[in-house]
């Protein structure tokens, strides 16, 4: 006759951990466990004194994986990235646990104070991003918080299933919003309002120049190397700037020249730098003049353009 096998708590963690992994944590009942041990309930009760003990169980045992996988993201190059896509890794790997892991009964006071309870890795991040970006303090902080925005977005919309998402597709994405976040980051305090939309900015009067950039400058070579390294700009470069104008904003040189017939081609690079979000010291190298020439140049575009739309104004009312 051969011997009883041993129900330990230790099984029966492990069959309620694959019961959770396969159908959520409302597929983990005393009846669904006792089917995966094949035993009845009482080794169970025994063992946990209730189901809310074997869930808590679980939960405890999903965190310790969690942190585990997300920490050696800090491995990879560079360490910052790596905990991003080690997060949405285990987000589509074990999608119910990293439900459980989220999931909580309280609610959190802010979005900062949830990150620090659900996730954690703050300080580890913050030593990352200053290895890597030379970033510290508020800003470390903000592009911290900023990451994980965006990758628990993505984490959610994988483990709902609203869209698939590739490794491939969600590195890129969140290469992008790293480098598009430092851009916001590092430009001066005055500059940062240029980043947020305004009203007028595109021929519909309401185009997010903040979240076109967001994708803007890591899409397009010359744009990224301007914004990290501002340089004179050739004439051979313009038409490329130009593409870059046309196809973001529906903004052309010709249609501008149409509406603003008054306008030099001086003063349309002024615009277009403008509306690439160029600050006023990185125009003035971009141009080959001083900032103060820059300052005047984009006093007399606002002029000329104000001054040919009252005339178009006062036409069509004739």
């Amino acid at each position: 006759m051969s011997r009883p096998v041993s129900i330990t708590k230790d099984k029966i963690l492990a069959a309620a951990l694959d019961v959770v992994r396969k159908g959520g944590a409302s597929a983990l009942t005393a009846r669904s466990l006792s089917s995966a041990l094949g035993c009845g309930a009482n080794p169970i009760f025994s063992a946990y004194g209730s189901m809310e003990g074997v869930l808590e169980a679980v939960r405890t045992q999903a965190r310790n994986m969690f942190k585990e996988r997300v920490g050696a993201g800090f491995a990879l190059n560079p360490p910052f990235k790596g905990f991003g896509m080690a997060l949405l890794w285990f987000a589509m790997d074990e999608p119910e646990l990293f439900k459980l892991v989220m999931g909580s009964r309280a609610s959190a006071a802010s979005f900062e104070e949830y990150i620090d309870t659900h996730i954690g890795f703050k300080e580890e991040s913050l030593a990352a991003i200053a290895h890597s970006f030379d970033l510290h303090g508020k800003d470390a902080e903000m592009l911290y918080y900023q990451l994980l925005l965006v990758g628990l977005g993505l984490a959610h919309t994988c483990v709902e299933g609203h869209a698939p998402l590739s490794i491939s597709q969600a590195s890129e994405i969140i290469g992008k919003n790293v480098r598009a976040f430092l851009m916001v980051i590092r430009a001066g305090g005055d500059e940062r309002e240029s980043f947020m939309p305004t009203k007028g900015t595109g021929p519909e009067g309401n185009v997010s120049s903040y979240l076109l950039m967001h994708t803007l400058a890591s899409q397009n070579h010359l744009l990224q190397e301007l914004h990290a390294n501002p340089r004179y700009v050739q004439d051979s470069e313009w038409a490329e700037l130009e593409r870059v104008l046309r196809n973001s904003f529906s903004l052309t040189p010709e249609y501008l020249r149409e509406r603003h017939p008054n306008l030099t081609r001086g003063d349309i690079r002024i615009f277009i730098l403008l509306h690439l979000h160029f600050t006023v010291a990185e125009q003035a190298l971009l141009l080959g003049i001083s900032p103060a020439s820059v300052t005047k140049a984009r006093q007399r575009l606002k002029g000329k353009m104000d001054e040919s739309t009252n005339a178009d104004g006062l036409g069509n009312q004739g």
